[in-house]
């Protein structure tokens, strides 16, 4: 018994000198979305992070310039802008807050046109989570990123985004177990909606978003990995 005790305490003693620890699970949260035709910025109010939450916004845009601020502060253009042949583009901005706060969510691009935008939160990403990406456009049913390169690390939670010319409203279905997040509905006015979903994955691989049955369309889609936070 006394030395089953005492092998139990060096592995133990061992785990924590490797830092051996089981990863967390990353949960999201959908805030918001917006879209409007002709606009020079859209702006969702009050949003309040938790210390140590991840925003994720997804953009999809007529111009390709699009930029993302909360509260005062630039978000970081992790993949895009992927443009589509109809001139869309579609793009993936993350900010990882260290401190809690409230603010305003403020897509803008001085090049105006259409623009629509979801913004989610996402607890459990490591610091500087960005990992491995890709991006491709197209037209029909099927969208689809492409692979990433083989990601770093054996748990880490993808991010997928599709933008549209014309959808704005959800169709279709995402393959490979990812859960479908927020997608903008328009209200009229053809404006492009974006389309999001996610999936946490414990081993390493070259990962794609993509759908199937989607109203044919022209699209962009992007895929962005991240390291979830040990």
């Amino acid at each position: 018994m006394r030395c089953f005790g005492l092998i139990l305490v060096l592995v133990a003693a061992s785990c924590v000198s490797l830092g051996c620890s089981r990863p967390k699970t990353p949960t999201v949260t959908a805030i918001g979305t917006d879209g409007e035709e002709d606009v020079p910025s859209l702006t969702l109010s009050n949003v309040t992070l938790k210390a140590g939450e991840t925003l994720l916004v997804s953009c999809n845009d007529e111009g390709g310039d699009v930029k993302v601020t909360w509260n005062g502060v630039s978000l970081h253009l992790d993949v895009g802008p992927g443009k589509g042949s109809s001139g869309f583009y579609t793009s993936i901005f993350s900010l990882y807050s260290a401190t809690s706060g409230t603010g305003n969510i403020v897509a803008s691009h001085a090049s105006g046109g259409d623009l629509s935008f979801n913004a989610s939160s996402v607890t459990n990403l490591a610091a500087s989570a960005l990992d491995k990406t890709s991006a491709a456009e197209g037209t029909g049913t099927s969208p689809s990123s492409g692979a990433t390169p083989i990601t770093t690390k054996g748990n880490e939670f993808l991010w997928a985004a599709i933008g549209y010319s014309n959808n704005s409203t959800a169709s279709g279905a995402w393959s490979d177990g990812f859960t479908a997040g927020a997608q903008f509905t328009g209200t009229g006015g053809g404006i492009g909606g974006g389309d999001d979903a996610y999936k946490t994955v414990s081993s390493t691989g070259a990962y794609a978003a993509a759908k199937t049955g989607v109203n044919k369309d022209f699209w962009n889609a992007v895929i962005a990995t991240y390291a979830i936070a040990p």
